[in-house]
């Protein structure tokens, strides 16, 4: 069992109460020789810039270095005066040297106690700064006359007098203070800051002629700002002076693992041996690979993270890289300012309830400490609204809830790494942590990667400063996204609300398939709401609002009980949360709409609204999970609404997936009592047999009623499972007449059997026409007249007893124009039904010969006609009678044909072209008939899918007398469709069907068809003759003028 930090380590106890300013070391102290400096170095870690110094400082004291001047470079509490000291007290005190500096250093170390002059620019003396280095290096009386009568500035000659030849070490810290007081005393034309620099110059100058004399100085310009163009002028004066001269040098490396050992030298007294260290940092390793093998972060090496974990213990290495973040803001005390901030932390673990921190990081900081509270006070004063709200308020803030609710500390210390992160105040510096991070950093002993993802997006949706940008999640003084949304949320007007929940049901519960019903009346008032129309889905919210009595007194006064259905829900908790979903759902699209691609929110929005549409479907899907459907009770017969349960909540997909589909199941399910009939056309008799039981009027004596009266039955009776469809009955109904249980009047009632005896009929069907005589060749069948049926026949619809018979019922010839036929049952057994009428299809051709400068017409018709015609395009009804052939002359005449047989007439519309004229006159844009005198053969299978494909989708293109035959030989099948027009599409469907029955998808086809085509326009005539490969001539063509 590994060891937490407590177990294994012992903090300083000045972590409880660490004061900055305990940690500012005075250059007074040095001059005033306080102290050997032993116990100076026991506290102290000797980082790489120490370590600079001391070589070449003391080299220099020796006289063994070309390097006299040096700058110390980092911000206010970076370690500058304390490097100094440092430095100081080894040229002061030769013991020290063998204990703090390296064996081979200290032995070309060859001076005594060096003379030191330290001087601190918040310092004002009278003899001014270059008097005041004179002095504390034994120089008074020599100094004197650069001050006492005013100030004198010191020359390089002077100082090198001064100086000599002893060991000297200078020590400059903070010097912009006491040129910034300088610059406001005038002398002269100019100031004491001009002396100040020519003289701080001219000691540089001389340090680099003197072999023992070394200076160090605090560099000028991360340490002091400019308040006037003045000071601006003396500092930037000495600073290139000093750079000139100086070897730079950084005290504390805060990128590296110098300030870890600092920290645990100043803040840890004890710390565990390398093994109980190496324990640790191999589980934190296993950690981390564990989080990186469920795919929540990608992550070094298992050894590179031991190794990090070995060098930063008992800090977490994230410690550095969020430290990094924020060391440069304006103000922060570097070293200093990290001692007292790793002091708060320090503190807040260990005044952890729990003990469980194995390694410290930034998430331990305790915010409901005043002092750590202070002290990011100190860092970033605007993050405290942050942290009060969403971080540390005894319990009352978001993560703190949060927590509560979930009974751990995950929210707490995912929000305060992500505070950690976002201290920078630097202009474009980096804040914030990707959530990939997240995980990494606060991945632990004991502690699921699941659990930091659910308080993250916990906070993400209730939390009010935290931010996300291209992926980083970060604290931000302003509020976020979570805090609009919630604020616009509750602003939102109660009916927007209810509107936007109206529309988002009726949309997802929209009817396409249309089986179980076929519109949608969400959360209407029941006392307002209309039936009459298609079946309705009526949703109602599940807020206890509408009672199942109150339900149920609905139904009972509704005239159509069994065209309606419910879905609602038995939770009112439920609805809550639909409602508080819904709203914040209509906040963010509220909020996107404003927001354009490019603007800081527009990721993060869309991603919300993506979570919030998915949050809101989940609470839907929850709270409407029950579906009422009419019924009847089977004991009492009483009508009620029988409630069924949708499991695992509503779908809200699409197709399959839909919430429609889901409840067509649901209905079609033994569990509604099959109340959808989805099953209907596997067993239709099921159906014929309730519908005749349940939807007809009681007594034998009611086998026919209105349709209408049928359907509304269906609306209205509870017991009659649902017809899938608008159309349901309809398909009902056409089964039931297509098989013959059912039959149809033209009065509009539907009959059910026994139906009364069948009477005696024929069906003629017209099997062609005679080539010589012109005589109808017809085949009569017979209908309910038994095995030897007598079939009469006569031009009037009379019939006396002297009647022909008919003998060849499959070859009868005739010239009538008109005949009807007469059936009988010699065995009685049926009912002599009333006669069929015949009306031939009168066929007339007009021919014209030459005589002499003029043209003779003849006329004929077949069967035989009375014919009358005009030349003048008036009504032939009322023409000429055709008694013979008659003279036309040369010009172009239409010739307008009436032809009487009996009861059967036909109408003829001849165009006769000028003599000499042999062109074919067709206009392309108008209608046209190719005449019923052309007949048309198709007669290979290529020539009728030409026609076919071309004509296809051209319902305006009919055929009529069409015959097509499918097969070769004795094996060909012929189908005749007589008088009925048909379109290309019929043809082709009548071919493929053959072609299905008879098993022969490529068996050939021939079309004939003799009694014309007509065409959507000239255009389509020309183009139907290239495919049949005929030629059009004058006459086969009429189009109307």
């Amino acid at each position: 069992m590994i060891k937490t930090v407590k177990q294994a380590c012992r903090f300083n106890t000045v972590i409880q109460n660490y004061r900055m300013s305990s940690g500012i070391e005075n250059l007074a102290d040095l001059i005033n020789h306080a102290g050997d400096g032993r116990e100076f170095f026991s506290r102290n870690f000797i980082t790489h810039g120490m370590e600079q110094l001391f070589r070449e400082g003391m080299l220099r004291l020796s006289g063994k270095s070309d390097q006299a001047v040096f700058e110390l470079t980092q911000a206010m509490g970076g370690g500058k005066t304390h490097m100094m000291i440092a430095l100081g007290l080894l040229a002061r005190h030769a013991h020290l040297r063998p204990e703090v500096l390296p064996a081979e250093l200290n032995e070309r170390v060859e001076f005594g106690n060096a003379r030191i002059a330290a001087f601190n620019g918040r310092n004002n003396p009278d003899n001014y700064i270059w008097g005041e280095i004179a002095s504390q290096l034994g120089e008074e009386e020599a100094i004197k006359p650069y001050w006492v009568n005013g100030p004198k500035a010191v020359d390089q000659r002077m100082w090198k007098e001064i100086i000599g030849d002893q060991p000297t070490l200078i020590l400059l810290d903070e010097l912009p203070p006491y040129l910034q007081n300088a610059s406001t005393q005038m002398f002269g034309n100019g100031t004491l800051a001009d002396m100040a620099v020519y003289s701080l110059s001219a000691l540089m100058s001389a340090a680099l002629e003197l072999p023992n004399c070394c200076i160090v100085i605090a560099n000028l310009s991360g340490s002091y700002k400019a308040q006037t163009k003045a000071l601006a002028e003396a500092v930037d004066n000495l600073q290139q002076e000093a750079r000139r001269q100086a070897m730079t040098i950084t005290p504390v490396q805060l990128a590296g693992n110098e300030i870890y050992e600092i920290l645990k030298k100043r803040l840890i007294d004890e710390l565990p041996d390398e093994g109980t260290i190496a324990e640790i940092a191999e589980e934190y390793a296993q950690q981390v690979k564990k989080a990186e093998d469920g795919g929540y972060i990608v992550a070094a090496s298992i050894e590179q993270i031991a190794e990090q974990v070995r060098e930063t213990y008992p800090f977490h290495p994230s410690f550095k890289h969020l430290v990094a973040l924020f060391k440069e803001n304006e103000g922060f005390r570097q070293t200093r300012g990290l001692m007292q901030f790793t002091a708060r932390l320090l503190k807040s673990v260990d005044q952890r309830e729990t003990d469980d921190v194995f390694l410290v990081g930034t998430q331990h900081l305790d915010f409901n400490d005043a002092q750590v509270k202070d002290e990011i006070e100190r860092i970033a004063p605007n993050l405290i609204p942050a942290i009060t709200h969403d971080i540390a308020d005894d319990g009352d803030s978001i993560a703190e809830m949060i927590d509560n609710e979930l009974g751990e500390d995950a929210a707490q210390q995912v929000v305060t790494l992500l505070l950690a992160s976002s201290l920078s105040r630097a202009v474009g510096g980096r804040i914030g942590l990707s959530e990939s991070e997240v995980i990494e950093f606060l991945a632990a002993p004991n502690r699921k990667a699941d659990a930091f993802l659910d308080a993250l997006q916990r906070l993400r949706e209730q939390a009010w400063y935290l931010h996300r940008e291209e992926q980083r999640l970060f604290i931000k003084e302003t509020e976020n996204l979570s805090r609009q949304i919630e604020r616009n949320a509750k602003e939102i007007p109660q009916p927007k609300i209810d509107q936007a929940l109206i529309n988002r049901l009726s949309g997802i519960l929209q009817p396409v398939r249309k089986n179980a019903y076929q519109d949608v009346q969400a959360l209407p008032r029941l006392d307002e709401l209309k039936l009459g129309g298609p079946r309705v889905l009526i949703v109602i919210k599940p807020d206890g609002k509408v009672p199942p009595s109150e339900l149920q007194n609905f139904f009972d006064y509704q005239q159509e009980k069994n065209n309606l259905l419910v879905l609602t829900g038995q939770d009112s908790h439920l609805t809550d949360a639909v409602e508080d979903r819904l709203r914040e759902l209509y906040a963010i699209e509220q909020i996107n709409k404003r927001l354009k691609p490019g603007d800081t929110l527009y990721e993060e929005a869309r991603d919300r609204m993506e979570e919030a549409e998915d949050r809101f479907n989940k609470a839907l899907s929850a709270a409407y999970n029950r579906v009422y459907f009419p019924s009847v009770d089977d004991i009492d017969g009483r009508e009620f609404l029988a409630p069924v349960t949708i499991d695992n909540g509503l779908k809200l997909g699409e197709g399959d997936q839909s919430a429609e589909a889901q409840i067509e199941a649901l209905l079609a399910n033994p569990r509604a009592n099959y109340k959808l009939a989805m099953d209907l056309a596997d067993d239709f008799n099921q159906y014929f047999a309730m519908a005749e039981e349940y939807l007809w009027p009681a007594g034998k004596e009611n086998r026919r009623t209105p349709w209408k009266d049928v359907v509304s039955r269906a609306k209205s009776n509870p017991a009659w499972p649902w017809m899938p469809g608008a159309s349901g009955m309809d398909t009902l109904k056409a089964e039931a007449l297509k098989q013959g249980r059912w039959r149809l009047g033209e009065d509009g009632y539907i009959e059910k059997g026994p139906f009364p005896k069948e009477k005696t009929s024929v069906n003629i069907s017209l099997v062609g026409a005679h080539p010589e005589t012109g005589e109808s060749i017809l085949s009569l069948t017979p209908r309910h007249a038994g095995e030897s049926p007598v079939v009469y026949y006569s031009t009037k619809p009379d019939f006396a007893g002297s009647d022909p018979q008919v003998d060849d019922l499959e070859n009868f010839h005739t010239a009538e124009g008109t005949l009807y036929f007469r059936v009988e049952d010699p065995t009685g057994k049926y009912d002599v039904g009333t006669p069929a009428r015949w009306l031939a299809d009168l066929k007339i051709r007009h021919q014209v010969s030459p005589a002499g400068d003029k043209r003779t017409v003849t006329l004929q018709c077949t069967p035989s006609a009375e014919m009358h015609y005009t030349l003048d395009g008036s009504n032939p009804k009322d023409g000429k009678l055709y008694e013979g052939p008659f003279e036309i002359g040369p010009e172009a005449v239409r010739l307008l044909v009436h032809a009487k047989a009996g009861e059967a007439t036909k109408n003829a519309d001849f165009q006769i072209p000028a003599s000499g004229d042999k062109r074919v006159q067709i206009d392309d844009t108008k209608p046209a008939r190719l005449g019923s005198g052309k007949r048309v053969a198709l007669d290979t299978t290529d020539r009728v899918f030409g026609v076919i494909n071309r004509f296809r989708d051209q319902a305006g293109t009919r055929f009529k007398g069409v015959r097509i035959e499918i097969g070769e030989g004795e094996n060909t099948v012929t189908v005749r469709f007589q008088e009925r027009e048909i379109t290309a599409a019929m043809i082709e469907g009548t071919v493929n069907s053959l072609r299905d029955v008879l098993k022969e998808d490529q068996a050939p086809v021939a079309i004939t068809v003799s009694d014309g085509i007509q065409f959507e326009s000239g255009f389509e005539v020309k183009e139907f003759a290239k495919i049949a490969g005929m030629e059009l001539r004058p006459g086969d063509v009429t189009q109307e003028e």
